[in-house]
């Protein structure tokens, strides 16, 4: 009989772990369970499962190589080759190792010259495990081990991916030299500018980089850049943490009139001119919140006119041949991405509430199917279109980066890689290979700030099927978000290590923590780190495992700290100067108060009126609150980060000054982080957050703008007085690297 919980080790599914203030928490079998059950497995039928755990053990030993082998600098370069005890010594052994660069070294050799590290009998029959040592040294890359064995009648083979990656990601020298320096974060919808069409897009961001650069800051990190949903039609459905697929593009972001074919196509123009259009456009940027809906329909409708009207899939014409070869290296993941969209607009045009996959016909509901085939067949116009967006999406976001580096920006374009897709995504239904796992969601176990648990609606991938693909999809992931950027932000970062999953029958207090393969992905984020220039910031915030903490700093990825979460065990602030180095430090996030709320309690009030505090909650905070800002006070006046312009006692400063607010950033900027990230609504005053946890539609999340356009903000006295003191502050802090 089947021991389940060892099954459920073998596995990676977690028996325990230690939470955020240090207590051990077992995890119930009934959960490892149900943990099993979300990975496929069986686990109503015993006889079942039991047949399930022998053939998978079966198949192990058989396989001869495992699929897959990470190598990191400084590792043996040893292969372990398994094979069936009875074979005979005199059985000959024929190996391939071939390169990343097509280079390929192969020899035959008597199987008893490959020596026996270890054996074991599995279901009556005897296996020795041989340890091969590698005759070359491998390079940084992506390469192929080949294993034929042959002896008399019997020939088995097997074919691992080997991939050979450095310890460190990539810092720039300067960095290492002890140069420390600050950068803004914003969510890219939230700009504002006289001639966008209600929504930031790139051309903002390349006005904002050219301003951020000639004020002295030298990076703009932004929300999550994935791809959305473009057909559907509800508000709500617009979380740039939920995305359809990481790996492509949101085209809400394509500046129209930047698109070298707008310039030639009459058509399109004397639409966008328009009397109408243009009053559209005018009533979309005066808005407060953003209208994706609107946007995106005006959007479309241009963009179609121009792909209709210059037929740009021609290879007679440079620009069609560019376009041509992006669908070509896109492969099948553009493809599906374009069909998807394609599909997914077309039955909501037939009135099919088509917000994912799911609700799809039968027939549609998996991409690789002879009926999505022949449906792509047909619509090859409008799959193209798609294909199109992404084209010119790509191509504005690689020029908004040329902007950065022309500006000599150190880091440029920061981009944000979320946690995961949803469960109706496009990355979801184009998943042939079952990586994602349908019958889980990604969550947290219970924590202060979340005494009940998260489940955030996103599909784990399975670690097990992520090995047997040779993490295929994992770096092709990494390395399109590492494209056109200087830094990328991992979202939860503690997924590298371990992922809380959540079955759907249970709620997020009775999830497992499932176990990843740290030491590989830390690899191949290395290589692509290294291979395209990208600094990796790593989210650590939460229940992280200290092994996990290690390996990322080891791996030089940069830790995050917030100054609100820093408190020592006396009730005060660390002071900045005493953080970790090798991170980005912040004041707030996305997910918090702006300064100017939290100092009004702007958060607690409007947390109780959409329920998600109570008076008494509320009440509580807001005294401990009352505490902190006296603390934050004393550290400030304390550190001289303010002068006698800012009040020493809080009861005297009832709303967030510039003053106050000034002094804050500067604080944070004479720290020891490496980086520091200004989010760009604290310096106007903004009171709204961009997101409240915990509401979906009691808050319009995800679309607040900023209350000011992009060249007026750089255009006041204060933030000119602002960026000068920040950057008077990080080269105090980069002390030694100026000497």
């Amino acid at each position: 009989m089947i021991d389940i919980q060892e099954f459920a080790d073998r596995l990676g599914v977690g028996r325990r772990y230690t939470d955020v203030v240090g207590k051990e928490v077992e995890i119930s079998l009934q959960s490892r369970i149900a943990a099993l059950g979300a990975m496929g497995y069986p686990i109503h039928d015993a006889e079942k499962l039991e047949q399930a755990a022998l053939q998978e053990e079966r198949e192990y030993y058989e396989r001869i190589l495992d699929p897959v082998q990470v190598i990191r600098d400084g590792d043996p370069h040893t292969i372990y080759i398994r094979t069936r005890a009875d074979l005979s010594e005199d059985a000959k052994i024929s190996w391939t190792l071939t390169f990343e660069d097509g280079k390929v070294l192969e020899e035959t050799v008597p199987l008893y010259e490959i020596e026996i590290a270890s054996y074991r009998t599995v279901q009556d029959v005897e296996y020795d495990t041989r340890r091969f040592f590698l005759p070359h040294e491998l390079v940084w890359g992506y390469h192929s081990f080949k294993v034929k064995i042959v002896d008399g009648a019997r020939h088995y083979e097997a074919l691992m991916s080997l991939i050979k990656t450095p310890l460190t990601c990539y810092v720039p020298q300067e960095m290492l030299e002890g140069l420390k320096v600050w950068g803004v974060s914003v969510q890219l919808y939230a700009l504002r500018s006289k001639n966008n069409w209600g929504v930031g897009d790139f051309h903002d961001l390349k006005d904002l980089l050219r301003a951020i650069a000639r004020h002295g800051g030298h990076f703009v990190g932004l929300n999550p850049l994935h791809a959305g949903y473009p057909a559907n039609p509800d508000p709500d459905m617009v979380s740039p943490y939920s995305p359809s697929s990481r790996q492509w593009l949101n085209i809400i972001y394509i500046r129209i009139e930047d698109i070298p074919e707008y310039a030639t196509c009459e058509k399109a123009s004397i639409l966008v001119s328009s009397k109408a259009f243009q009053q559209k456009l005018k009533a979309l940027r005066d808005r407060e919140f953003v209208d994706y809906r609107t946007v995106l329909e005006l959007k479309l409708q241009v963009l179609r006119t121009l792909f209709d009207s210059l037929r740009l899939d021609d290879r007679r014409s440079h620009r069609g041949r560019k376009f041509l070869d992006f669908i070509e290296e896109g492969g099948e993941s553009l493809l599906c991405m374009a069909t998807y969209d394609a599909l997914q607009a077309s039955l909501y045009a037939k009135g099919k509430n088509a917000w994912g996959w799911t609700e799809f016909p039968k027939e549609y509901q998996q991409s690789g199917s002879p009926f999505v085939q022949s449906w792509r067949k047909e619509h090859l116009d409008d799959v193209r279109f798609y294909c199109y967006l992404q084209f010119i999406a790509q191509e504005q976001l690689e020029d908004a980066y040329e902007v950065a580096v022309k500006e000599k920006m150190l880091i440029g374009t920061y981009r944000d890689l979320a946690v995961g897709v949803a469960p109706g995504s496009c990355d979801v239904w184009a998943d042939e290979k079952e990586i994602y796992r349908r019958k889980a969601s990604v969550g947290a176990p219970p924590d202060p700030l979340g005494p009940l648990g998260q489940s955030w609606g996103l599909s784990p991938m399975d670690p097990k099927r992520l090995k047997e693909v040779a993490y295929k999809p994992l770096i092709d992931l990494y390395r399109s978000n590492m494209r056109s950027c200087g830094a990328l932000r991992i979202d939860h970062a503690a997924g590298l290590s371990r992922l809380w999953w959540v079955p759907p029958e249970n709620n997020p207090t009775d999830g497992a923590y499932v176990t990843y393969p740290m030491h590989d992905l830390l690899g191949i984020i290395a290589l692509e780190s290294q291979r395209n220039k990208c600094v990796v910031i790593a989210e650590d915030l939460g229940t992280i495992p200290n092994e996990l903490r290690v390996a990322l700093k080891e791996a030089r990825t940069f830790s995050y700290k917030l100054f609100f979460g820093e408190r020592a065990a006396d009730g005060g602030y660390i002071a900045p100067q005493d953080y970790e180095p090798q991170a980005m430090s912040a004041l707030t996030t996305h997910d918090m108060a702006t300064l100017v709320g939290w100092w009004g309690d702007l958060d607690l009030s409007l947390g109780v009126k959409l329920g998600v505090y109570t008076e008494t909650d509320a009440g509580r905070i807001g005294a401990d609150r009352a505490i902190c800002k006296q603390r934050i006070l004393d550290s400030l006046h304390g550190l001289l980060s303010v002068g006698p312009e800012v009040p020493a006692f809080a009861q005297e400063i009832k709303n967030m000054t510039p003053q106050l607010q000034q002094g804050l950033q500067v604080h944070m900027c004479r720290g020891s982080c490496a980086l520091f990230s200004s989010q760009l609504e604290d310096w106007i005053g903004v009171e709204k957050p961009v997101n409240i946890p915990g509401t979906f539609r009691e808050y319009p999340n995800w679309r607040r703008k900023l209350t000011a356009n992009v060249d007026e903000i750089f255009s006041l006295p204060y933030v000119i007085k602002l960026t000068a003191a920040m950057s008077d502050a990080r080269k105090m802090a980069s002390k030694d690297y100026y000497k």
